[in-house]
């Protein structure tokens, strides 16, 4: 009996460790880096909680190994820069497994969202600090301009690194909160979604559960309406008379988390009317192609990024997907 169970337990350790292998590498890919918690994710949703937490602790060590091997590399080594550098992860990992413990009648939607708040919280006096900081701006600058050099892409990296840079600081400021919800959310479903399917295929879940996770069934609690439209306000408000400081900074970024709650209603209502027409096809080479024209024009990005909150909202007053029944 015994000898059945520990080759099982091997596997599904070394599985786990795998996972958090991969989950590492990609974030220090600074190209996949955003995608890191995807693979954790899967861990927690196909395995359980217990397989979860591993693959998450060897996202970490592998993290941390990184880093403080690149700073050797670059003869940086620093404790208080190295702690800097695998401070975000971490804290990324931490929430991401708050999302998978069960709290109460807390539903996921709402564990992401106190995640994504209490995260956001906390890293504020470290972002406006670091991008109010010009000897830091011109360090990370270096950092990423030697590390873009090591990597064969040219001398004139450095250039690109420093430009690079001061446009992010300033996107970072307004939206570091909604950058935070984005990872911790799109990761959470991605992964649950990638889960639901091997796990459907292997009969070892109901149809339910994966349809639960379709973005056709998405919607915004009615709650969120009224601080969406008072923080839209204050945003317009920021806008006409060109404030800047901290109230404009907090302005900026519960405008954008919340807007980024109602685009995804948007592209729950797109689904859902893609799926009802049967045009799904349509649909998932649509969806790309749009990413590819946001990633390459500042306007499309912007007209995708308010268009599609503003048809999320409206859906509180008209019934986009049940339109027929409204007018009867």
């Amino acid at each position: 009996m015994n000898s059945r169970v520990q080759p099982g337990r091997n596997k599904e350790f070394l599985l786990n460790a795998s996972t958090g292998l991969l989950s590492g590498f990609l974030y220090l890919s600074y190209v996949l880096s955003f995608a890191f918690l995807i693979p954790v994710q899967h861990a927690f949703a196909s395995r359980g909680r217990k397989s979860g937490f591993v693959a998450a602790v060897f996202a970490i060590l592998v993290i941390a190994t990184g880093q403080a091997a690149r700073m050797m590399e670059l003869q940086a080594l620093n404790p208080l820069v190295f702690l800097a550098g695998i401070l975000p992860s971490l804290m990324m990992i931490v929430a991401l497994s708050f999302v998978n413990l069960r709290i109460g009648a807390l539903t996921n939607g709402q564990k992401i969202l106190l995640a994504s708040v209490v995260l956001s919280l906390a890293s504020s006096p470290f972002v406006l600090r670091a991008t109010s900081d010009k000897s830091f701006s011109s360090w990370l600058a270096e950092y990423v301009g030697m590390a873009m050099s090591s990597s064969g892409l040219g001398e004139g990296s450095m250039n690109y690194a420093r430009a690079a840079v001061d446009s992010a600081v300033s996107l970072i400021r307004s939206a570091f909160s909604a950058f935070i919800l984005w990872i911790i959310a799109g990761s959470w479903w991605l992964g649950s979604l990638l889960a639901a399917r091997t796990l459907r295929r292997e009969t070892k879940i109901g149809e339910s559960v994966f349809a639960s996770l379709r973005l056709a069934n998405v919607r915004v609690p009615p709650v969120a309406l009224w601080p969406t439209l008072v923080s839209w306000s204050l945003l317009f408000a920021i806008l006409l008379t060109k404030k800047t400081g901290a109230a404009a900074i907090i302005v900026w970024n519960v405008s954008l988390c919340t807007a980024s709650l109602y685009a995804m209603q948007g592209i729950g209502i797109l689904s859902h009317v893609f799926k009802k027409f049967n045009a799904s096809l349509l649909l998932r080479i649509i969806a790309p192609l749009a990413i590819v024209a946001i990633a390459l024009s500042s306007t499309a990005g912007t007209i995708m990024l308010i268009a599609l909150p503003i048809l999320g909202i409206t859906e509180v007053w008209l019934p986009y997907r049940n339109l027929k029944g409204a007018l009867k």
